[in-house]
């Protein structure tokens, strides 16, 4: 008789669709020191490539997570992880959304499902708690992700299925593509999508009716309680709530932290921000609100655009990455345009983030005389143009003509084209950057240590540019971090520990499912690592300290990094930002003439390393620090290749 397991199930569905091969394997024993989710998955992703493994090869795996508080009432567990090697990179490949998939899959009765292999027709994954099969999808294959989500509803007559799916641009192999729940949700960035699309399929749908045991479950509901209060009791709920992460975009516009013409400015022009303020078009054209399940504040919002352009668009409200890059980084004044772009990469299952930032760098090249129309096939590429952005989208979901070109994304094209084009090429580890970083040092310094390159959600302190503003919540701030000058985005000292704290945070999160907006990530008064060590313990009766949780977020870490290190062939050139952020100062705005200090950016990256024990002058963790977590064999294999950091005297 099986062990009855609380919160977690214990169980990986293993899907070889070059064979066929469908098998269930007990994971229990890993649990504590990964925890699942995204941590389970850089395990087995660097345990089982090899060295020149290459993303679209069938040898590669794509692994969909439900963490270990997916499914119960722990407040924002409802996010979903894929990870893989990646497309964008070559590394360290991962991404969470809200997903009804990975509570389903969990009610099957499964923590994971880890595919490989590559399937010789068009296919997709059903997982029930009946049956695992792989089926046939040769008459869904070039349908959009609306319109898979519409039809598979109604050819197995279940209007309640849910899917996470990709696009045309998925199974077109744009290295940018992603995965969509449903319709509306992206696991975004690192080209996940195109992976799945490597294996030719086209979607995993789950469909489960078994309970989530929790272990104590008095004492869960108390820490939920406490939890909710924390959240509720907030005065910036309310805000958050209505608008989500749009109502980012004022505070980021008075820190310089909107990019503007690919990065040639950091604010928007004052006309436009009015024009377009996210907030007034959420009022304007909301018809209903949209949560997932446990999610406290449920800042989903469904539109409908009822004038201009865009007129009978129904769809749901855009986050603000696409307020900066498809509206600021393109120099678009129409303010619907935000939802309409958002809606056609949805449905093409494109990253938001790798379109602006790649027909950003293809604009900047046709407005410096780089890239002309004998290059475009005749598309004269300028700024604003709403019409040639959305044929420039199509053409990169087909691959068509100079959207071939595109589809490979900014660095790799500007490797490509060459002629300094890569000067506009504004990336980290490859993947085009959506964060404006200078200004915000602790924010730059999570984003260009990123292990999955180019983001902000492992580690970047979001409130250098939105809080805290009162001195009731610095007072707080001081209490947890114990840093002094926090609040001073432009300030190198403590930075490293501030990005260290945000590390664990973020790596638990990803893990147990929590969505970050649910934190203190997002608020200073929502749920830290403290409540989630409670959630857990409480939820599976297996005890977490925050110090045991620290230990498995630096053990994900220091693997993911390896990854990169193996595959991808990272080391510390490449934990630096690129030329024009480092170099260029604000033009305008509050911040204008700043720059980074190149000495001090340099001093916090080595102390960075050093809080993390890892070579200063190469990054590579050390053999002291890997054995330190367990992963001697992770030591081993970077010795192997003559990529294991070296520790100093001291150290030794």
């Amino acid at each position: 008789m099986e062990p009855k397991r609380f919160g977690f199930t214990g169980k990986s569905l293993r899907i070889n669709l070059t064979s066929g091969e469908i098998k269930v394997v007990d994971i229990s024993d890993q649990f504590t020191d990964w925890l699942g989710g995204s941590g389970f998955a850089a395990k087995t992703l660097f345990e089982e490539t090899f060295a020149d493994l290459m993303p679209f090869e069938p040898a590669n795996k794509i692994i969909f997570s439900a963490g270990a508080l997916v499914g119960t009432l722990a407040p924002g567990a409802n996010k979903m992880n894929i990870s893989t090697i990646g497309p964008v990179t070559g590394g360290w490949a991962t991404g969470s959304s809200d997903s009804y998939v990975g509570i389903e899959l969990k009610n099957a009765g499964y923590d994971n499902v880890i595919v490989e292999g590559r399937s010789r027709f068009p296919c997709y994954l059903w997982v029930s708690d009946e049956k695992v099969e792989i089926r046939d999808a040769s008459a869904y294959w070039g349908l959009d992700t609306w319109q898979f989500v519409d039809s598979i509803r109604e050819d197995l007559g279940d209007p309640s299925l849910h899917a996470v799916v990709i696009g045309p641009a998925g199974e077109n192999l744009v290295r940018g593509a992603c995965v969509i729940q449903d319709k509306y949700r992206a696991f975004g960035r690192c080209g996940t999508g195109a992976v799945m699309g490597s294996k030719n399929m086209k979607a995993l749908i789950c469909k489960g009716k078994k309970p989530i045991s929790i272990a104590d479950k008095e004492t869960f509901l108390k820490v939920v309680k406490r939890c909710r209060e924390k959240i509720l009791n907030s005065p910036r709920t309310e805000n958050f709530r209505k608008y989500g992460t749009l109502s980012c975009i004022q505070p980021k516009q008075d820190m310089c932290a909107v990019p503007y013409k690919n990065f040639q400015e950091a604010i928007f022009p004052p006309a436009l921000v009015e024009k377009i303020d996210p907030k007034k078009m959420v009022d304007k054209y909301q018809i209903a609100r949209q949560s997932f399940p446990g999610c406290v504040i449920g800042c989903g919002r469904f539109l409908e655009i009822t004038d201009g352009p865009y007129r009978g668009l129904v769809t749901q409200a855009n986050q603000c990455e696409v307020v900066a890059g498809l509206i600021g980084k393109l120099a678009v004044e129409e303010p619907t345009f935000m939802f309409k772009v958002n809606s056609e990469c949805n449905k093409r299952g494109l990253d938001v983030d790798f379109v602006a930032g790649t027909i950003a760098w293809a604009m900047e090249c046709f407005q410096r005389g780089i890239l002309t129309v004998e290059d475009t096939g005749g598309l004269s590429l300028q700024w604003g143009d709403e019409e040639l952005i959305l044929q420039l989208i199509d053409m990169i979901t087909n691959r068509d003509g100079f959207g071939n070109l595109l589809a490979e994304g900014c660095k790799r094209a500007s490797e490509i084209l060459k002629r300094g084009s890569d000067r506009y090429c504004i990336h980290l580890k490859g993947q085009e950057l959506y964060e404006t970083l200078r200004g915000s040092n602790a924010w730059a310094l999570g984003a260009i240590t990123s292990t999955r390159g180019g983001g902000h959600t492992t580690g970047a302190v979001v409130y250098e540019q939105t809080g805290p503003k009162t001195e009731d919540e610095k007072k707080i701030a001081l209490e947890k971090f114990a840093i002094e000058n926090f609040d001073d985005p432009q300030e190198y000292k403590g930075k490293p520990e501030l990005v260290y704290y945000f590390e664990v945070l973020h790596r638990v999160s990803n893990s147990l499912g929590i969505c970050h907006f649910n934190t203190i990530w997002q608020d200073l008064e929502y749920m830290d690592i403290y409540d989630i060590a409670d959630l857990l313990s409480s939820a599976t009766g297996i005890s977490f300290t925050v110090e045991k949780l620290r230990e498995i977020a630096m053990r994900q870490l220091n693997i993911e990094k390896a990854i990169n290190i193996k595959l991808a062939n990272f080391s510390r050139e490449d934990d630096m930002p690129d030329e024009r952020e480092l170099f260029e100062a604000i033009p305008s705005g509050n911040l204008a003439g700043w720059k980074f200090d190149l000495q001090k950016l340099n001093r916090m990256l080595d102390e960075y390393y050093e809080l993390h024990g890892w070579d200063k002058g190469t990054s590579y963790p050390t053999r002291k620090v890997l054995q330190r977590y367990g992963l001697t064999h992770v030591a081993d294999q970077l010795e192997r290749i003559g990529k294991l950091g070296e520790s100093t005297a001291e150290e030794e």
